[in-house]
This record gives structure tokens, sequence and C-alpha cells, in this order.
């Protein structure tokens, strides 16, 4: 029997269950279950390539405002998430920073930008 995996397709809203046939040298045989073309897509692409959007908060030393959360810019590959958070435990913002502001420059040369996703404009130095 050709060995199968099951990938939940976030192509589309709904969210189908692709199984993957495999040949005996784990090559794609087949695909059930997508109920789209953009779904066929999506897990050929997750077999091959897969990326994800990083989001994550970096620390602002603010009591206010304790963490600033962030995203990357792009998708990245999977495997680059560990070292990517590495890297973004390392930063140290200072405000005012806006929501899109780069944080971190083509962080660990994956070509993505560590980016603001709120605004902090820092304490206002009240209490």
């Amino acid at each position: 029997m050709a060995p199968k995996e099951t990938i939940i397709c976030i192509g589309c809203p709904l969210g189908c269950r692709v199984t993957v046939i495999q040949d005996k040298k784990g090559n794609v045989a087949g695909l059930k279950g997508a109920e789209c073309k953009q779904g066929q897509k999506y897990v050929l692409e997750e077999l091959k390539n897969p990326v994800r959007t990083l989001t994550a908060t970096v620390p602002t030393g603010d009591e206010g405002f304790p963490l600033l959360p962030v995203r990357t810019s792009l998708s990245i590959l999977k495997t680059l998430l560990k070292p990517v958070m590495v890297e973004t435990a390392r930063v140290k913002v200072k405000p005012p920073v806006k929501a899109g502001d780069v944080i971190l420059k083509n962080v660990k040369r994956t070509g993505a930008d560590l980016i603001a996703t709120a605004d902090w404009p820092g304490s206002t130095g009240e209490g």
C-alpha cells in the first residue's frame, strides 16, 4: 500500500482534508478530498515548499505596553521559523513605533522584514 499523508487545505474557507497518496519513491501519485483546483495547488506547494508568516512579540521595556506585536512581511520557509524566532528574541525596540514600521530588515536573510503590527507611542511619563 502506498504511503498516505493528510493535509488540511487553507486555500479557501472549505478547509478540505486532502489525502496525499505517494508511490514507493515518495512521488505524489494522487490527491483525494480537494474540492477545488486551488486546494490541489496549495497541497502540492505545501508538500514541496511549506511557508508560513511568523507572528510574535518583542519586549518594549514599557510597563504600560510590555510587548509589541510583530510579523514577517512575507511568508518564510517553515524550516526557518525557529532561527527567525531566535533573532526576533534579541530585538529591542524604542518608541515611537507605528504599525508597518520595519523592526528588523531582511531577518536571517529570508527577504522578509520583521514589521510592527501595532502603534506604540511609548510611555506618557504619567504615573
